[in-house]
């Protein structure tokens, strides 16, 4: 139950327990006897038992759960339970009135008794739809509130991974692609324009990079670590050893990649990334 449901069943409570008091006043100043007033506190009691025992209990753990049959009889078993503990309420109260010298079968016929029993079987199903109704709405109230919470949080995701699409494509097309990389060759950094590398082999510790002037410079750098500063759209890595520019093959022979007059081999492995890289740049290669 939430706090205001609480204050609600609480303020409930207390004004039908006071109503007694106030009724001789608005009847024109009937006297209502004190076992009769005990007798009707006791009533809303119970029936404040039954609410609570159905809010509390036998809703959240067997109807909300799909667990209908079980609710269904034991909410049974508790209403029996009520009207059982309503009869001996009623002659218990009903024994001082007796013990006053009242005749309570001159008050009370078996019409008004047979009444009486079935008004407070009534008010007993009416809590217990009173029960269900309040904890439905509740647990509307706890689902709506949790898909505020969660449209929220999805909203502020889309628009934080819009604002960094935005800020990589903004990136992406401010940053020009790179025309040449700088290597280590002979304790000096040299520069080697892309369109002038042919391939690069590794060897060992080192790579071999073989420029279009018939040059070899060698440094010191592993081909993986090459080939992160390479653009992929122009460099394909061909076997575990080579890595090739996409622009300078000449063609293929006898399942290698010609450029020059080097044959490179062309591993399995490789061979999807490769052709699907020819084929975006439109490359025909033709057998030799």
């Amino acid at each position: 139950m939430t706090r205001e449901r609480v204050i609600i069943f609480v303020l409930i409570l207390l004004v039908l327990l006071v109503a007694p008091t106030t009724l001789p006043y608005l009847l024109g100043g009937l006297e209502i006897p004190l076992w009769a007033d005990l007798h009707y506190v006791s009533l809303v009691l119970l029936l404040a038992g039954v609410y609570l025992l159905h809010r509390l209990l036998l809703i959240d753990r067997f109807l909300i759960r799909g667990r209908i049959g079980v609710f269904a009889a034991l909410s049974l078993a508790v209403m029996a339970l009520y009207s059982q503990l309503q009869v001996l309420v009623t002659r218990f109260f009903e024994s001082f009135a007796v013990r006053q010298g009242i005749d309570i079968d001159a008050i009370i016929d078996l019409p008004t008794r047979i009444a009486q029993y079935t008004l407070g079987s009534v008010l007993s199903l009416l809590t217990v739809i009173v029960a269900v109704a309040v904890a439905f709405s509740d647990a509307w109230r706890r689902a709506a509130f949790r898909y505020r919470e969660v449209s929220r949080d999805k909203e502020a995701l889309e628009k934080d991974i819009d604002a960094l699409r935005g800020q990589l494509e903004r990136q992406q097309s401010a940053a020009p692609a790179p025309d040449a990389i700088s290597v280590k060759v002979d304790l000096m950094l040299t520069r080697i324009p892309l369109d002038e590398i042919l391939y690069v082999r590794s060897d060992g510790d080192y790579i071999v990079i073989a420029r279009a002037d018939g040059s070899r410079p060698m440094t010191l750098m592993t081909l993986k670590a090459l080939e992160k500063q390479l653009p992929a759209d122009r460099f394909c890595r061909v076997h575990r050893s080579w890595l090739v520019n996409i622009d300078r093959i000449g063609g293929l022979k006898d399942g290698k990649i010609l450029i020059a007059d080097t044959a490179i081999p062309l591993a399995d492995s490789c061979k999807p990334a490769f052709f699907e890289l020819l084929s975006r740049r439109s490359i025909l290669l033709r057998p030799q």
